[in-house]
């Protein structure tokens, strides 16, 4: 009777493939219908096993040392670094084609051989360090696919070398095909939720800490990174993407990614909860435990490439979690008084933390390596727990925030109402006192006026009056002068005549207008020079010459001391310098010196001063020019050469 091609189908889904052992061997597995199907046969009390200490074995020393094997679970293990190789017959019974899964977890490199009538008909590499270019399309890293034909016998050969330093586990699996790629897919689409909402917590970290460079979140950010990228890592994907061909080197970031994110959980704590102000000591002790991560990760990044010894490192890691679990420990037991809301927020992370962390420690001891099949999901459940857990603290924490700061601000604006009504009466009251004090200055301004006015009344009645006397004076002389016989005392009267007149245009310049209150030189010695000109050389024989800045000034008493300084030397050039001389000159030059200094220069090219030594006027004359030039606070020079030369500088 033939059977169609759909109820063949329907029977490939229905075979039971497990359990039943061949009346002649008991170690067969025998594939057989059944009214249901069995999902998955566990290999281990199939297989028998052989070690190979020196790793120089292959298929056919194998087949001639059949006699050497023992049942798995009889195995004595040596080594971690034997080649192992495991057999089992199998038979299908089922009346239709099988397609299986082979699959186990962990090994490092696995080969699998299929024979039929004592022929290989069939090789594929796997294992997980083992390279992506050796591994057959549609197999995968720790699973091969295998297809038994109906109603023959074969013999299952498979090779182990497990390079991590474990000691190999034996845990091989035979599964329908259609049910195990189902439960891949199912179990690959739960760590790409898992994954994928890790991403999106450390995007949304990344994206906190740019904004606000709130320093905690950049420690979350660590954390997240660190513990997920430890998921991607035990999942076999950062191998599968980064590493295909070199896949020890994607397994030596195992370590590195879990001391990343416990170092981002510990300063997460240890600034969150601001143990450097609050604890300095335990602030301390944390720091230390940074350290160590970071020695911990190079060491065992160096053990692991240059040794391979997976198993050493984890077991240093074992040893040394006691002091990271002690300081979680003791951070929880000093700082809980003291924490905030939102702090104990944290707090909880850190308890399902430190949870999380007690039972990957145990496993890892217990299990070995088999704890890494639940390393990811715990891990990844854990991130997303301590992130809800922080996020919660710090919308806690935003929202006291908040109410803190409207209290603030109505404790502000009170105290900016009672500031407001302080100030402005303290404005009333100043504006208060500056009416007064602006009346009392504006009477006081009264009075200086008038007194201002009544001293400028005075000052110019006495001006007046001084210029009256000194004009009284000059008209007196001059019309004394024709009077006097004696020629001695004429000339002493032109003498005084010419130092009243000196007086008079002073006293003219300073007062012709009220605000003035200094002499133009260059305008005053001209009129001074011509007066006296006019005096004792009527004729105008004798040349003056003249060389004095536009811009000079002298204030009053200096300018009275320099006109009587003038006047002098004229009156004496004018009377007893030239009498014999061709060409008789006078210079009179005056510039500035520096900013508070003149130089005033007066030189004839008269008989100069040995002859004028016995003349008592002369004399007399030069000594009253010194004294007016230090009551100037002036200096004086006299040269006496071809004519008398006198250099004066005087302060301005």
């Amino acid at each position: 009777m033939l059977i169609n091609p759909l109820a063949r189908q329907r029977i490939c889904w229905l075979f039971l493939f497990f359990i039943a052992a061949l009346p002649c061997k008991a170690d067969t597995l025998t594939l057989r219908p059944g009214a249901q199907a069995v999902q998955k046969v566990e290999l281990t009390n199939y297989l028998t096993a052989w070690e190979d200490p020196s790793r120089s074995s292959d298929t056919s020393t194998v087949n001639s040392h059949r006699a050497l094997f023992v049942p798995v679970h009889q195995l004595q293990q040596q080594t971690t670094t034997s080649f192992y190789w495991l057999r089992m017959p199998i038979s299908n019974e089922t009346g239709a084609a099988a397609n299986l899964m082979l699959s186990f977890s962990s090994l490092t490199l696995v080969d699998v051989y299929l024979y039929h009538n004592n022929q290989c008909i069939l090789h594929k590499q796997a294992g997980a360090f083992r390279e992506q270019s050796a591994i057959v399309p549609y197999d995968g890293r720790l699973f091969s696919s295998l297809i038994f034909q109906p109603g023959q016998s074969y013999e299952l050969l498979i090779k182990v070398y497990h390079s991590k330093g474990y000691m190999p586990v034996f845990n091989f699996t035979l599964q329908q095909k259609e049910p195990f790629l189902q439960q891949l897919h199912q179990r690959r689409l739960i760590d790409a939720f898992a994954q994928g909402a890790v991403c999106l917590f450390f995007v949304y970290a990344l994206v906190s800490w740019a904004v606000s460079r709130f320093r905690p979140y950049l420690w979350l950010l660590c954390y997240i990174g660190g513990i997920g990228m430890y998921g991607i890592c035990t999942g076999g994907y950062l191998i599968e993407w980064a590493f295909p061909h070199q896949p020890p080197m994607g397994w030596l970031f195992n370590l590195v990614f879990v001391h990343l994110g416990s170092l981002g959980i510990y300063m997460l704590m240890m600034d969150f909860w601001q143990m450097k102000l609050h604890n300095p000591i335990l602030y301390n002790v944390g720091r230390m435990l940074v350290i160590e991560l970071g020695v911990l990760s190079l060491a065992g990044v160096c053990i692991n490439y240059f040794t391979g010894n997976f198993q050493l490192v984890n077991t240093i890691n074992l040893w040394l979690s006691v002091f990271p679990l002690s300081f979680i420990t003791a951070s929880l037991w000093l700082c809980w008084r003291r924490l905030t809301t939102a702090q104990r927020y944290l707090a909880y992370g850190l308890l399902l933390f430190f949870g999380s962390a007690i039972y990957v420690l145990l496993s890892s001891a217990l299990l070995k390596e088999r704890s890494l099949l639940s390393a990811p999901y715990v891990s990844n459940f854990t991130t997303l727990a301590v992130f809800l857990l922080f996020a919660t603290g710090l919308k806690e924490d935003l929202r006291q925030h908040e109410i803190d700061k409207h209290a603030v601000l109505e404790e502000l604006n009170r105290l900016q109402q009672f500031q407001n009504a302080i100030l402005e009466k303290k404005v009333e009251n100043r504006t208060s006192e500056l009416s007064i004090s602006n009346r009392h200055l504006k009477e006081q301004q009264a009075l200086l006026a008038d007194r201002n006015t009544k001293i400028e009344t005075l000052i110019n009645e006495l001006n007046h009056r001084v210029k009256n006397n000194l004009q009284l004076l000059y008209g007196l002389s001059s019309l004394q002068v024709p009077m006097v016989n004696d020629e001695a005392a004429r000339e002493i009267m032109r003498g005084n005549m010419g130092k009243i007149k000196a007086m008079m245009l002073v006293n003219e310049k300073l007062f012709r207008f009220e605000e003035q209150s200094a002499v133009h030189v260059r305008e005053f010695t001209t009129e001074l020079a011509d007066h006296l000109q006019r005096i004792y050389d009527s004729k105008g024989k004798i040349r003056i010459l003249q060389d004095i800045g536009s811009g000079i000034q002298l204030q009053g008493k200096q300018a009275l001391s320099f006109g009587l300084i003038l006047a002098e030397l004229l009156t004496n050039s004018f009377k007893y310098a030239f009498p014999e001389h061709r060409d008789p000159t006078i210079r009179i030059t005056m510039q500035v010196a520096d900013k508070d200094t003149v130089q005033f220069i007066y030189a004839d090219n008269g008989r100069g001063m040995d002859h004028l030594e016995q003349e008592k006027q002369v004399t007399m004359g030069i000594s009253l020019v010194h004294d007016l030039a230090r009551q100037m606070n002036g200096k004086i020079n006299v040269t006496n050469g071809l004519g008398l030369t006198y250099q004066f500088l005087i302060p301005v």
